[in-house]
Protein backbone atom coordinates (compact mmCIF):
# COMPACT_ATOMS: atom_id res chain seq x y z
CA UNK A 1 0.00 0.00 0.00
CA UNK A 2 1.10 3.11 -0.75
CA UNK A 3 0.58 6.65 0.71
CA UNK A 4 -0.04 9.50 -1.21
CA UNK A 5 0.56 13.20 0.11
CA UNK A 6 -0.49 15.92 -1.42
CA UNK A 7 0.89 19.08 0.53
CA UNK A 8 -1.72 21.82 -0.84
CA UNK A 9 -1.15 24.64 2.00
CA UNK A 10 0.42 28.10 0.78
CA UNK A 11 -1.10 31.45 -0.44
CA UNK A 12 0.74 31.60 -4.47
CA UNK A 13 1.17 35.62 -3.51
CA UNK A 14 3.46 35.67 -6.89
CA UNK A 15 0.05 34.09 -8.81
CA UNK A 16 -1.44 37.57 -6.96
CA UNK A 17 -4.27 38.82 -7.97
CA UNK A 18 -5.72 35.48 -9.01
CA UNK A 19 -4.51 33.66 -5.99
CA UNK A 20 -5.57 35.29 -2.89
CA UNK A 21 -5.34 33.99 0.80
CA UNK A 22 -9.00 32.65 0.79
CA UNK A 23 -8.59 30.98 -2.70
CA UNK A 24 -5.29 30.24 -3.05
CA UNK A 25 -3.55 28.93 -6.75
CA UNK A 26 -3.63 25.48 -6.13
CA UNK A 27 -7.57 25.42 -6.61
CA UNK A 28 -7.36 27.74 -9.46
CA UNK A 29 -7.75 26.31 -12.88
CA UNK A 30 -4.17 27.63 -14.54
CA UNK A 31 -2.73 25.41 -17.47
CA UNK A 32 -6.25 24.10 -18.75
CA UNK A 33 -9.43 22.93 -17.19
CA UNK A 34 -8.92 21.24 -14.39
CA UNK A 35 -7.24 22.89 -10.61
CA UNK A 36 -3.27 22.48 -9.71
CA UNK A 37 -4.83 19.76 -6.73
CA UNK A 38 -6.79 18.24 -9.70
CA UNK A 39 -4.24 17.62 -11.56
CA UNK A 40 -1.96 16.68 -9.16
CA UNK A 41 -4.95 13.83 -8.14
CA UNK A 42 -5.45 12.66 -11.68
CA UNK A 43 -1.82 12.21 -11.60
CA UNK A 44 -1.66 9.85 -8.81
CA UNK A 45 -4.53 8.51 -10.44
CA UNK A 46 -1.80 7.26 -13.44
CA UNK A 47 0.67 6.24 -10.73
CA UNK A 48 -1.78 4.01 -9.22
CA UNK A 49 -2.97 2.67 -12.44
CA UNK A 50 0.80 1.64 -13.99
CA UNK A 51 1.76 0.44 -10.50
CA UNK A 52 -1.02 -2.15 -10.30
CA UNK A 53 -0.53 -2.91 -14.24
CA UNK A 54 3.63 -3.56 -12.94
CA UNK A 55 4.98 -7.06 -11.87
CA UNK A 56 7.51 -5.44 -9.18
CA UNK A 57 5.30 -4.13 -7.25
CA UNK A 58 2.00 -5.89 -6.03
CA UNK A 59 -0.50 -3.44 -4.85
CA UNK A 60 -4.10 -3.32 -4.12
CA UNK A 61 -5.23 -0.16 -5.26
CA UNK A 62 -8.59 -0.02 -2.96
CA UNK A 63 -6.42 -0.08 -0.32
CA UNK A 64 -4.23 2.99 -1.13
CA UNK A 65 -4.50 6.37 0.33
CA UNK A 66 -4.24 10.38 -0.89
CA UNK A 67 -3.76 12.49 2.14
CA UNK A 68 -4.37 16.17 1.30
CA UNK A 69 -2.53 18.61 3.50
CA UNK A 70 -4.30 21.82 3.52
CA UNK A 71 -5.17 25.00 5.66
CA UNK A 72 -8.94 24.35 7.64
CA UNK A 73 -10.11 27.26 5.80
CA UNK A 74 -9.54 25.67 2.51
CA UNK A 75 -11.18 22.01 3.55
CA UNK A 76 -14.13 22.11 2.58
CA UNK A 77 -12.58 23.37 -1.24
CA UNK A 78 -10.57 20.31 -1.21
CA UNK A 79 -13.84 18.16 -0.70
CA UNK A 80 -15.51 20.02 -3.71
CA UNK A 81 -13.07 19.76 -5.83
CA UNK A 82 -12.09 16.07 -5.13
CA UNK A 83 -16.11 15.19 -5.81
CA UNK A 84 -15.98 16.65 -9.07
CA UNK A 85 -13.60 14.44 -10.35
CA UNK A 86 -15.72 11.59 -9.20
CA UNK A 87 -12.20 9.29 -8.31
CA UNK A 88 -13.04 5.99 -6.63
CA UNK A 89 -10.10 6.76 -4.32
CA UNK A 90 -9.93 6.58 -0.44
CA UNK A 91 -9.14 10.72 -0.22
CA UNK A 92 -8.31 11.75 3.37
CA UNK A 93 -8.24 15.60 4.17
CA UNK A 94 -6.03 16.82 6.81
CA UNK A 95 -6.79 20.75 7.71
CA UNK A 96 -4.25 22.38 9.14
CA UNK A 97 -5.35 25.13 12.20
CA UNK A 98 -2.29 27.54 11.00
CA UNK A 99 0.46 26.99 8.16
CA UNK A 100 3.62 25.44 9.31
CA UNK A 101 5.92 24.71 6.16
CA UNK A 102 6.58 21.61 5.10
CA UNK A 103 8.45 19.48 8.15
CA UNK A 104 5.35 19.20 10.65
CA UNK A 105 2.98 18.37 7.39
CA UNK A 106 5.02 15.25 6.94
CA UNK A 107 5.51 14.70 10.23
CA UNK A 108 2.02 14.14 10.51
CA UNK A 109 1.67 12.28 7.12
CA UNK A 110 4.24 9.82 8.53
CA UNK A 111 2.63 9.36 11.82
CA UNK A 112 -1.06 8.41 10.48
CA UNK A 113 -0.48 5.10 9.33
CA UNK A 114 1.86 2.13 10.52
CA UNK A 115 5.59 2.77 10.34
CA UNK A 116 5.89 0.00 7.23
CA UNK A 117 3.57 2.01 4.79
CA UNK A 118 5.12 3.60 1.86
CA UNK A 119 4.31 7.49 1.35
CA UNK A 120 5.44 9.66 -1.68
CA UNK A 121 5.11 13.18 -1.15
CA UNK A 122 3.96 15.82 -3.37
CA UNK A 123 3.50 19.42 -4.36
CA UNK A 124 0.32 20.38 -5.68
CA UNK A 125 1.51 22.94 -8.36
CA UNK A 126 3.86 20.91 -10.65
CA UNK A 127 4.02 20.05 -13.93
CA UNK A 128 5.04 16.76 -15.32
CA UNK A 129 5.18 14.23 -17.57
CA UNK A 130 2.68 12.15 -15.82
CA UNK A 131 4.12 8.12 -17.50
CA UNK A 132 7.82 9.51 -17.31
CA UNK A 133 7.02 10.24 -13.52
CA UNK A 134 5.96 7.11 -13.22
CA UNK A 135 9.22 5.03 -14.08
CA UNK A 136 10.78 7.42 -12.13
CA UNK A 137 8.90 6.48 -9.04
CA UNK A 138 9.04 2.78 -9.88
CA UNK A 139 13.25 2.97 -9.22
CA UNK A 140 12.73 3.91 -5.90
CA UNK A 141 11.69 0.76 -5.29
CA UNK A 142 15.34 -1.05 -4.22
CA UNK A 143 16.07 1.64 -1.78
CA UNK A 144 12.49 2.11 0.19
CA UNK A 145 13.27 -0.14 3.41
CA UNK A 146 16.35 1.61 4.37
CA UNK A 147 16.13 5.40 2.36
CA UNK A 148 14.78 8.38 2.43
CA UNK A 149 14.18 9.04 -1.04
CA UNK A 150 13.96 12.33 -3.29
CA UNK A 151 13.79 13.15 -6.62
CA UNK A 152 15.93 15.63 -8.82
CA UNK A 153 15.20 17.21 -11.83
CA UNK A 154 18.07 18.01 -14.47
CA UNK A 155 18.24 21.82 -14.81
CA UNK A 156 17.25 22.86 -18.71
CA UNK A 157 18.73 26.51 -17.75
CA UNK A 158 20.55 28.84 -15.34
CA UNK A 159 18.09 29.00 -12.39
CA UNK A 160 18.66 30.57 -9.13
CA UNK A 161 15.05 30.32 -8.36
CA UNK A 162 15.07 26.75 -7.42
CA UNK A 163 17.11 24.70 -4.69
CA UNK A 164 19.44 22.39 -5.91
CA UNK A 165 20.57 18.62 -4.77
CA UNK A 166 24.23 17.88 -5.01
CA UNK A 167 24.07 13.86 -6.02
CA UNK A 168 27.01 11.72 -6.98
CA UNK A 169 27.25 8.57 -9.64
CA UNK A 170 25.69 6.17 -7.49
CA UNK A 171 22.40 8.51 -6.50
CA UNK A 172 23.80 8.68 -3.17
CA UNK A 173 22.42 12.52 -2.25
CA UNK A 174 25.39 14.25 -0.92
CA UNK A 175 24.18 17.87 -0.29
CA UNK A 176 20.52 20.18 -0.39
CA UNK A 177 21.25 23.45 -1.22
CA UNK A 178 19.38 26.88 -0.80
CA UNK A 179 18.04 29.11 -3.82
CA UNK A 180 21.87 30.33 -5.15
CA UNK A 181 23.35 33.54 -6.75
CA UNK A 182 24.03 33.86 -10.42
CA UNK A 183 27.69 32.52 -10.38
CA UNK A 184 26.87 29.29 -8.17
CA UNK A 185 23.65 28.69 -10.41
CA UNK A 186 25.97 29.14 -13.55
CA UNK A 187 28.22 26.32 -11.78
CA UNK A 188 25.23 24.21 -10.78
CA UNK A 189 23.72 24.27 -14.53
CA UNK A 190 27.11 22.65 -15.85
CA UNK A 191 27.92 20.38 -14.10
CA UNK A 192 26.02 16.92 -14.50
CA UNK A 193 26.11 16.07 -10.09
CA UNK A 194 23.65 18.81 -9.69
CA UNK A 195 19.71 18.61 -9.80
CA UNK A 196 16.90 20.87 -9.03
CA UNK A 197 15.00 20.11 -6.11
CA UNK A 198 11.14 18.95 -7.03
CA UNK A 199 10.28 19.06 -3.62
CA UNK A 200 8.69 15.04 -3.83
CA UNK A 201 9.67 12.85 -1.28
CA UNK A 202 9.31 8.78 -1.01
CA UNK A 203 9.86 6.46 2.19
CA UNK A 204 8.75 4.03 4.48
CA UNK A 205 6.96 5.99 7.35
CA UNK A 206 9.73 4.32 10.31
CA UNK A 207 12.23 5.92 8.70
CA UNK A 208 10.91 9.43 8.48
CA UNK A 209 9.97 9.19 12.24
CA UNK A 210 13.23 7.95 12.76
CA UNK A 211 15.05 11.31 11.54
CA UNK A 212 12.28 13.52 13.08
CA UNK A 213 13.46 12.10 16.27
CA UNK A 214 17.02 12.41 16.14
CA UNK A 215 16.74 16.03 14.18
CA UNK A 216 13.51 17.40 15.29
CA UNK A 217 12.46 15.96 18.64
CA UNK A 218 10.44 19.16 19.37
CA UNK A 219 8.30 18.84 15.90
CA UNK A 220 7.30 15.29 16.98
CA UNK A 221 6.41 15.48 20.21
CA UNK A 222 3.76 18.14 19.12
CA UNK A 223 2.33 16.53 16.13
CA UNK A 224 2.27 13.37 18.35
CA UNK A 225 0.09 15.08 20.76
CA UNK A 226 -1.74 17.17 18.26
CA UNK A 227 -3.08 13.77 16.64
CA UNK A 228 -3.57 12.35 19.73
CA UNK A 229 -6.18 15.77 20.36
CA UNK A 230 -7.77 16.06 16.99
CA UNK A 231 -11.09 15.23 15.69
CA UNK A 232 -12.71 13.49 12.43
CA UNK A 233 -15.29 14.69 10.93
CA UNK A 234 -16.11 11.65 7.54
CA UNK A 235 -13.04 12.00 5.95
CA UNK A 236 -11.54 15.64 7.20
CA UNK A 237 -9.29 14.94 9.94
CA UNK A 238 -9.31 18.73 12.03
CA UNK A 239 -6.28 19.18 13.60
CA UNK A 240 -6.30 20.57 16.88
CA UNK A 241 -4.23 23.82 17.16
CA UNK A 242 -2.65 23.18 20.30
CA UNK A 243 0.03 21.64 20.09
CA UNK A 244 0.18 22.21 16.28
CA UNK A 245 0.52 25.69 16.15
CA UNK A 246 3.53 25.79 18.69
CA UNK A 247 5.53 23.77 15.94
CA UNK A 248 8.39 25.92 14.40
CA UNK A 249 7.72 26.80 10.92
CA UNK A 250 10.09 25.13 8.96
CA UNK A 251 10.60 23.24 5.76
CA UNK A 252 11.71 19.60 5.51
CA UNK A 253 14.98 20.51 3.50
CA UNK A 254 16.17 22.65 6.53
CA UNK A 255 14.91 19.83 9.25
CA UNK A 256 15.09 16.67 8.04
CA UNK A 257 17.14 16.53 4.33
CA UNK A 258 20.36 18.89 5.26
CA UNK A 259 20.83 17.46 8.69
CA UNK A 260 20.88 13.69 7.16
CA UNK A 261 22.96 14.32 4.32
CA UNK A 262 25.64 15.56 6.69
CA UNK A 263 25.28 12.30 8.86
CA UNK A 264 27.37 9.49 8.87
CA UNK A 265 26.54 7.67 11.65
CA UNK A 266 22.66 7.32 11.12
CA UNK A 267 21.54 3.72 9.45
CA UNK A 268 19.29 5.28 6.78
CA UNK A 269 20.56 6.39 3.55
CA UNK A 270 19.82 9.10 1.21
CA UNK A 271 19.18 9.06 -2.43
CA UNK A 272 18.13 10.90 -5.50
CA UNK A 273 16.19 9.50 -8.38
CA UNK A 274 16.41 11.63 -11.19
CA UNK A 275 13.71 12.97 -13.47
CA UNK A 276 14.97 14.02 -16.85
CA UNK A 277 11.77 14.60 -18.49
CA UNK A 278 9.82 18.21 -18.55
CA UNK A 279 8.97 19.60 -15.14
CA UNK A 280 7.73 23.05 -14.24
CA UNK A 281 6.92 24.57 -11.03
CA UNK A 282 4.45 26.81 -11.43
CA UNK A 283 5.25 29.60 -8.86
CA UNK A 284 4.96 32.55 -11.00
CA UNK A 285 3.20 33.92 -14.48
CA UNK A 286 6.43 33.60 -16.14
CA UNK A 287 6.23 29.82 -15.48
CA UNK A 288 2.36 29.52 -16.52
CA UNK A 289 3.22 31.53 -19.34
CA UNK A 290 5.64 28.50 -20.40
CA UNK A 291 3.16 26.39 -20.01
CA UNK A 292 -0.12 27.92 -21.91
CA UNK A 293 -0.26 27.70 -25.66
CA UNK A 294 0.36 30.58 -27.44
CA UNK A 295 -0.47 31.97 -30.66
CA UNK A 296 1.56 33.13 -33.65
CA UNK A 297 2.97 36.27 -31.90
CA UNK A 298 3.67 33.95 -28.81
CA UNK A 299 1.02 35.51 -26.79
CA UNK A 300 -0.79 33.71 -23.90
CA UNK A 301 -4.46 35.32 -23.99
CA UNK A 302 -7.49 34.25 -21.88
CA UNK A 303 -10.30 36.26 -22.05
CA UNK A 304 -11.78 38.92 -23.99
CA UNK A 305 -8.66 40.25 -25.50
CA UNK A 306 -7.50 42.18 -28.53
CA UNK A 307 -4.03 42.74 -29.19
CA UNK A 308 -2.08 45.21 -32.16
CA UNK A 309 1.78 44.59 -32.87
CA UNK A 310 1.93 43.07 -29.37
CA UNK A 311 4.51 40.01 -28.42
CA UNK A 312 5.92 37.99 -25.94
CA UNK A 313 2.81 38.73 -23.04
CA UNK A 314 0.67 36.75 -21.19
CA UNK A 315 -2.85 38.70 -20.81
CA UNK A 316 -5.96 37.57 -18.43
CA UNK A 317 -9.26 39.11 -17.97
CA UNK A 318 -12.44 38.45 -16.27
CA UNK A 319 -15.03 40.33 -17.58
CA UNK A 320 -14.21 43.34 -19.59
CA UNK A 321 -12.51 43.63 -22.73
CA UNK A 322 -8.68 44.53 -22.90
CA UNK A 323 -6.59 46.19 -26.18
CA UNK A 324 -2.93 45.97 -25.77
CA UNK A 325 -1.21 47.77 -28.71
CA UNK A 326 2.66 47.89 -29.57
CA UNK A 327 3.70 46.26 -26.16
CA UNK A 328 5.97 43.44 -25.38
CA UNK A 329 7.04 40.78 -22.94
CA UNK A 330 4.07 41.85 -20.27
CA UNK A 331 1.71 40.38 -17.40
CA UNK A 332 -1.58 41.95 -17.42
CA UNK A 333 -4.05 40.33 -15.16
CA UNK A 334 -7.19 41.59 -14.89
CA UNK A 335 -9.26 40.45 -11.94
CA UNK A 336 -12.95 41.82 -10.98
CA UNK A 337 -11.61 44.30 -8.35
CA UNK A 338 -7.35 44.05 -9.01
CA UNK A 339 -5.41 44.77 -12.20
CA UNK A 340 -1.71 44.02 -12.50
CA UNK A 341 0.53 44.87 -14.94
CA UNK A 342 4.49 43.91 -15.14
CA UNK A 343 7.03 43.05 -17.36
CA UNK A 344 7.50 39.11 -17.32
CA UNK A 345 11.00 39.15 -16.47
CA UNK A 346 10.09 40.46 -13.18
CA UNK A 347 6.93 38.25 -12.27
CA UNK A 348 8.94 36.92 -9.07
CA UNK A 349 8.38 40.46 -7.24
CA UNK A 350 4.30 40.24 -7.71
CA UNK A 351 5.28 38.93 -3.98
CA UNK A 352 6.36 42.29 -2.53
CA UNK A 353 3.44 44.15 -4.24
CA UNK A 354 1.34 41.99 -2.25
CA UNK A 355 3.56 42.38 0.97
CA UNK A 356 2.51 46.14 0.79
CA UNK A 357 -0.92 45.37 0.49
CA UNK A 358 -0.99 43.32 3.34
CA UNK A 359 0.87 45.89 4.93
CA UNK A 360 -2.26 48.17 4.12
CA UNK A 361 -4.61 45.52 5.61
CA UNK A 362 -5.94 45.49 1.75
CA UNK A 363 -9.12 42.88 1.40
CA UNK A 364 -7.66 42.44 -2.07
CA UNK A 365 -5.15 40.34 -0.75
CA UNK A 366 -7.32 37.88 1.00
CA UNK A 367 -10.68 37.69 -0.61
CA UNK A 368 -11.91 37.24 -4.66
CA UNK A 369 -15.32 39.18 -5.38
CA UNK A 370 -16.43 35.87 -5.06
CA UNK A 371 -15.76 34.37 -1.76
CA UNK A 372 -16.23 30.36 -1.17
CA UNK A 373 -17.82 29.15 2.13
CA UNK A 374 -18.46 25.20 3.39
CA UNK A 375 -21.78 26.61 2.51
CA UNK A 376 -21.29 27.89 -0.56
CA UNK A 377 -20.52 31.20 -1.31
CA UNK A 378 -20.98 35.06 -2.04
CA UNK A 379 -20.05 37.62 -4.53
CA UNK A 380 -19.51 41.44 -3.04
CA UNK A 381 -22.19 43.75 -6.37
CA UNK A 382 -21.59 47.26 -4.84
CA UNK A 383 -20.81 48.78 -1.96
CA UNK A 384 -20.19 52.82 0.22
CA UNK A 385 -17.91 52.92 3.45
CA UNK A 386 -19.27 56.00 4.06
CA UNK A 387 -17.85 56.86 7.24
CA UNK A 388 -19.96 55.18 9.44
CA UNK A 389 -23.37 55.14 7.01
CA UNK A 390 -22.05 52.66 4.69
CA UNK A 391 -24.02 49.96 2.32
CA UNK A 392 -22.77 46.87 0.53
CA UNK A 393 -25.16 44.19 -1.38
CA UNK A 394 -23.72 40.99 -1.72
CA UNK A 395 -25.19 38.08 -3.80
CA UNK A 396 -25.09 34.65 -2.06
CA UNK A 397 -25.95 31.12 -3.11
CA UNK A 398 -26.07 28.26 -0.93
CA UNK A 399 -26.09 24.61 -1.80
CA UNK A 400 -28.44 22.29 -1.46
CA UNK A 401 -29.04 20.76 2.51
CA UNK A 402 -26.61 23.59 3.36
CA UNK A 403 -27.11 26.02 5.84
CA UNK A 404 -25.62 29.35 7.41
CA UNK A 405 -24.64 29.28 11.02
CA UNK A 406 -26.93 30.82 13.61
CA UNK A 407 -25.51 34.21 13.89
CA UNK A 408 -26.27 37.66 14.68
CA UNK A 409 -24.55 41.04 14.10
CA UNK A 410 -23.53 43.84 16.21
CA UNK A 411 -22.88 46.82 13.70
CA UNK A 412 -25.79 46.17 10.72
CA UNK A 413 -29.08 44.99 9.26
CA UNK A 414 -29.81 43.34 6.70
CA UNK A 415 -32.38 42.77 3.75
CA UNK A 416 -32.54 39.32 2.26
CA UNK A 417 -34.79 38.84 -1.43
CA UNK A 418 -35.22 34.91 -2.72
CA UNK A 419 -33.73 35.00 -6.41
CA UNK A 420 -33.84 31.27 -6.91
CA UNK A 421 -34.70 27.79 -4.81
CA UNK A 422 -36.16 27.43 -1.58
CA UNK A 423 -35.30 28.85 1.77
CA UNK A 424 -35.93 28.52 5.52
CA UNK A 425 -34.85 31.23 7.51
CA UNK A 426 -35.01 31.52 11.29
CA UNK A 427 -35.24 34.72 12.96
CA UNK A 428 -35.33 35.44 16.45
CA UNK A 429 -37.00 31.53 17.04
CA UNK A 430 -39.64 31.68 14.71
CA UNK A 431 -39.04 30.04 11.20
CA UNK A 432 -40.22 31.67 7.88
CA UNK A 433 -40.30 29.84 3.93
CA UNK A 434 -39.42 31.28 1.28
CA UNK A 435 -39.44 31.11 -2.22
CA UNK A 436 -38.49 33.21 -5.71
CA UNK A 437 -39.51 37.38 -5.06
CA UNK A 438 -40.05 36.68 -1.42
CA UNK A 439 -37.88 38.80 0.81
CA UNK A 440 -37.32 39.32 4.87
CA UNK A 441 -35.76 42.28 7.07
CA UNK A 442 -33.31 41.22 9.69
CA UNK A 443 -32.82 43.52 12.73
CA UNK A 444 -29.58 45.07 14.30
CA UNK A 445 -28.28 41.48 16.54
CA UNK A 446 -31.49 39.54 15.53
CA UNK A 447 -30.52 35.66 16.03
CA UNK A 448 -30.76 34.10 12.57
CA UNK A 449 -29.84 31.59 9.97
CA UNK A 450 -31.08 30.53 6.51
CA UNK A 451 -31.16 26.89 4.47
CA UNK A 452 -31.41 25.29 1.36
CA UNK A 453 -34.54 23.13 1.50
CA UNK A 454 -34.72 22.53 -2.30
CA UNK A 455 -33.06 20.76 -4.43
CA UNK A 456 -31.32 23.44 -6.50
CA UNK A 457 -29.13 26.08 -5.35
CA UNK A 458 -30.45 28.93 -3.47
CA UNK A 459 -29.93 32.34 -4.49
CA UNK A 460 -30.69 35.46 -3.04
CA UNK A 461 -29.62 38.89 -2.26
CA UNK A 462 -27.85 40.79 0.92
CA UNK A 463 -28.48 44.22 0.96
CA UNK A 464 -26.43 44.96 4.44
CA UNK A 465 -26.87 48.57 6.05
CA UNK A 466 -24.74 50.02 8.87
CA UNK A 467 -21.65 51.61 10.68
CA UNK A 468 -19.50 48.77 10.24
CA UNK A 469 -19.61 46.32 6.93
CA UNK A 470 -16.86 43.71 8.10
CA UNK A 471 -16.69 40.08 7.26
CA UNK A 472 -15.83 39.65 11.12
CA UNK A 473 -19.22 41.15 12.27
CA UNK A 474 -20.85 38.21 12.76
CA UNK A 475 -21.61 36.32 16.20
CA UNK A 476 -22.10 32.53 15.98
CA UNK A 477 -23.94 30.64 18.04
CA UNK A 478 -24.71 27.27 16.04
CA UNK A 479 -22.32 25.98 13.34
CA UNK A 480 -22.49 22.56 11.53
CA UNK A 481 -19.15 23.58 10.40
CA UNK A 482 -17.43 24.19 13.27
CA UNK A 483 -16.47 27.60 13.00
CA UNK A 484 -17.56 28.65 16.56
Amino acid sequence: MVNFVVLCGGTGSRLWPKSREKLPKQFLKMTNEKTMLQNTLLRILTILQKIESNSIIKNDITKDKIIIICNKDHSHIVELQVSELQLSLNVLIIGEPKGRDSAPAICIASLIDDEDQHTLIMPCDHILEDDKFVHSYLETVPYMETSIVTFGIKPTHIETGYGYIKTNEKLITEEFIEKPNYENAKKFFEDPNFLWNAGIFAFKNKNMITCFKKYCPDILENCISTLKNSHTNLNIIHLSENPFADCRSISIDYSIMEPLCKDNEIDIQKVTIPYNFHWNDLGSFSAVFEECEKNNDNNVLKGDILTLQTNDCYIEGEERLITAINVNNLIIIDTKDALLVCNKTSSQNVKQIVDILKQNKREEVVFHKKVFRPWGWFKNIEGLDNGGDGFKVKRIAVYPGKRLSLQSHNFRTEHWVIVKGKAKVSLDNEDFYLEQDQSIYIPLKALHRIENIGEELLEFTETQIGNYLGEDDIVRYEDDFGRL
